[in-house]
């Protein structure tokens, strides 16, 4: 028995480590903004093609994010999607989260 031990703790902690949420899951379920506020900086960097892509993942994300800052700063357009509508409170927000747009 006593040998046996350790091996079901190994065996438990290494089922345990698989019961998490996948990268991509928690891409998509990022409640803080993180996400959002990561593909801002891209899009402040370059504001045309990749950067342009960057700033509608930042909407994307910033929508669905329950910090109250980020999402008051994107609304939708006229065709449903997110769109940004405040750069500077977005950024702030972001800021405030301890990012630096420099």
């Amino acid at each position: 028995m006593k040998k046996i031990l350790p091996l079901l703790a190994v065996l438990a902690l290494a089922l345990c480590s698989c019961a998490g949420p996948s990268i991509d899951e928690l891409r998509e379920q990022d409640p803080e903004g993180h996400t959002a506020c990561i593909h801002f900086g891209g899009g402040l960097i370059s504001p045309e093609g990749a950067g342009a892509l960057n700033m509608k993942k930042a909407a994307d994300h910033g929508a669905a994010a329950s910090t109250t800052e980020i999402s008051a700063a994107v609304a939708t357009d006229e065709s449903g999607a997110p769109k940004i509508t405040d750069l500077e409170a977005f950024q702030k927000a972001c800021e405030a989260q301890g990012f630096d747009f420099e």
